[in-house]
């Protein structure tokens, strides 16, 4: 009866101690648990807080050229009113074929003013609409072996001759009359002072049709 209770009794201990452990375990287990889950709670939270980091800097990147471009245009808006207030000043246009100076409308020559044309050396004094030599203006061109500067002066349309107007050449010979697309076209009279005559009649793309010669200027 006594081997039976001993035997009992050290197994009731050894369940003692199993369970002992087991609730020792359990502790450990949660305790650790709760830091591992803290732990990533952690991690992701900075993962999370460098992911929406980023995604800002990439906003961020994406509105400067926006941001630039305003600042560009509002450059280019006070430019802009610059030359259109600034007569005086000498301005390289936008082919960089020529310079102007005088009034301006929306970026452009619009109004009296002057443009110098590089090439050949030309100054064109008087009206312009959009860029263009428009209405009544003069053009001088290089003087060079000729003995007075040669020169333009009538209507013009779109930077070409058209219309009434007359060309002085540096030699003393000159034409009066009728042109389109910047050559002899309609009635007009041409002097030649070598000859010291004048064509008088009809011309078409720098041609004579059809006149007479007149001793003499008209």
């Amino acid at each position: 009866m006594n081997a039976i209770n001993n035997n009992d009794i050290v197994i009731s201990r050894r369940a003692i101690v199993k369970f002992v452990y087991i609730m020792i375990y359990l502790y450990i287990f949660t305790l650790n648990y709760k830091r591992i889950v803290a732990y990533f709670n952690k991690k992701v939270e900075k993962e999370v807080k460098i992911e929406e980091k980023i995604e800002e800097e990439e906003i961020l990147r994406l509105l400067r050229p926006t941001e630039d471009a305003s600042a560009n245009e509002i450059v280019e808006a006070v430019e802009s009113e610059v030359q259109e207030n600034d007569c005086n000043t000498w301005y390289i246009l936008e082919d960089k074929k020529a310079r102007y100076k005088g009034e301006w409308k929306n970026g452009l020559p619009n109004g009296k003013g002057t443009k110098h044309i590089y090439n050949g050396d030309s100054y064109i004094y008087g009206n312009f609409v959009d860029g263009y030599a428009e209405g009544f203006c003069k053009q001088t061109y290089e003087q060079t072996w000729e003995k007075t500067v040669p020169y333009y002066e009538g209507e013009f349309k779109r930077n070409k001759y058209q219309g009434k107007g007359e060309y002085h050449y540096g030699d003393g010979d000159y034409y009066k009359g009728d042109w389109k697309d910047s050559k002899y076209h309609g009635q007009g009279a041409a002097y030649s002072k070598c000859m010291n005559k004048t064509w008088v009649g009809e011309y078409c793309n720098d041609k004579k049709v059809e006149g007479n010669w007149i001793k003499g200027e008209i």
